[in-house]
C-alpha cells in the first residue's frame, strides 16, 4: 500500500524494539519493500535512572542499521493532540468544559528535562512531539539544558509538528539546529482546529512557509495513521494550503512546488543523516524512484492530489507497477 501510493522510504516515529526486529526479518527474508528509520518510543512515565536498564533489555545501539533499516533515535511527547495541544494562549471556546482550557501538558517539565539530558548523555538523538507553542517553549528549554551538558548542534535532533509557533522561538531552534518535520494535519482538521483555537490560529497551523524562510531545516510527511498516509495530499496542501472541507487556510504559508519535492524527499533524508545516498537522483545514490501520470510541476493545482502513481522502484526492483506499466 504504501509503495502505491509513492513511498520508498519512511520514517516510523513511534516503533517499539519488536517491531524493529520484525522489520530486520522481513529484509533478512527478502520480503521488505520500503526503506524504514524507526525511533523508539518512550513514555513520560519511564523512570529517567532506569535507562541504562531499558537499553540493555533491548540490545540495541542508536544509529545502528543500514540503508533498509536503520534507528533514527527516540521519540518523546510534551503535549496533546487536536484537542489537546499544549498553548501559551487559551482555546479559543471552554474545551471539556474548563474555562481558559490551555490544552495538555502530558509530563512534568521536571521529568522530562531530565529524560532528555539522561539521552544526550547516552548518545540518543530525541525528537520531541510538540503541537503548541507552549510545548515548544519546553521542547527548547530541555533541549538548551542537555546541549549545555554536551553540544546538540549538528546532531539533527527534531521538533515533530510544531503546529503552533512564536517569532521568539525560531532563533532558538536555528541556534540548535533542530530538524522540523511537519505534516499535512490542517488538510483534514481545519474545521476543528478553527474551531478550538480561532480562525487566525488555526490557520497558521505549520507555518512551513516562516520556517523554511526562517533558514530551518524542514521534512514533510504525513504522520500516518493520524493522518492518511498519501503522498500527494501532503504535497497538494502545502503548496496550496488547501483543505478538504474549510477551504484554503493561511495561504501566506504556501510553498512551491519544487520546495514542496525537496522538503518531502531530501528533507526527510536530511532528517536521518541519509542525504547523501537518497533523497535525490544522482550517481551514486539508490536507485529509489517513482514515475507520475502527471508532472507534478506544471499540472493544474487542483489536480495534484489525485496524481496517480504509476510505478515506484526501490533500490532498482520495481515493488509496484499500475495499470499503465503492466504490460
Amino acid at each position: 500500500l504504501l509503495n502505491k501510493a509513492g513511498l520508498t522510504s519512511i520514517r516510523y516515529a513511534s516503533g517499539s524494539p519488536d517491531q524493529y526486529r520484525m522489520l530486520l526479518d522481513m529484509k533478512q527474508r527478502g520480503i521488505l519493500t520500503i526503506r524504514t528509520s524507526i525511533l523508539f518510543r518512550l513514555g513520560g512515565s519511564i523512570d529517567p535512572t532506569r535507562l541504562d536498564e531499558t537499553f540493555n533489555e533491548w540490545g540495541i545501539r542508536s544509529d545502528e542499521g543500514d540503508e533498509w533499516v536503520r534507528v533514527a533515535g527516540i521519540k518523546l511527547g510534551v503535549d496533546g493532540g487536536f484537542e489537546g495541544g499544549w498553548m501559551r494562549e487559551p482555546y479559543q471556546a471552554p474545551w471539556g468544559g474548563e474555562e481558559g482550557f490551555r490544552g495538555l501538558q502530558t509530563v512534568s517539565k521536571e521529568r522530562y528535562v531530565m529524560l532528555v539530558r539522561a539521552l544526550n548523555e547516552r548518545g540518543w538523538r530525541v525528537a520531541t512531539h510538540a503541537v503548541g507553542d507552549a510545548a515548544i517553549d519546553l521542547v527548547l528549554e530541555a533541549y538548551e539544558t542537555a546541549h549545555r551538558d554536551s553540544p546538540i548542534v549538528g546532531k539533527r535532533w527534531v521538533i515533530e509538528h510544531a503546529f503552533v509557533s512564536q517569532s521568539d522561538q525560531l532563533p532558538r531552534m536555528k541556534a540548535l539546529e533542530l530538524q522540523l518535520s511537519v505534516q499535512g494535519h490542517l488538510y483534514v482538521a481545519a474545521p476543528s482546529l478553527r474551531k478550538y483555537w480561532g480562525m487566525e490560529r488555526a490557520d497558521g497551523v505549520t507555518p512551513i512557509r516562516t520556517y523554511v524562510d526562517s533558514g530551518l531545516d524542514v521534512s514533510l510527511g504525513t504522520d500516518s495513521p493520524v493522518v492518511p498516509y498519501p503522498a500527494m495530499w501532503a504535497l497538494y496542501h502545502f503548496i496550496t494550503r488547501n483543505t478538504i472541507s474549510a477551504g484554503v487556510a493561511g495561504s501566506e504559508q504556501r510553498i512551491g512546488r519544487e520546495e514542496a519535492l525537496r522538503l518531502s524527499s531530501l528533507g526527510n533524508a536530511n532528517l536521518t543523516f541519509e542525504e547523501d545516498y537518497k533523497g535525490s537522483l544522482e550517481v551514486g545514490k539508490l536507485a529509489d524512484l517513482i514515475v507520475l501520470s502527471e508532472d507534478i510541476l506544471s499540472v493544474p493545482e487542483e489536480r495534484i492530489e489525485n496524481i496517480e502513481v504509476l510505478l515506484t522502484m526501490v533500490g532498482g526492483e520495481i515493488v509496484h507497477r499500475g495499470l499503465a506499466f503492466e504490460k
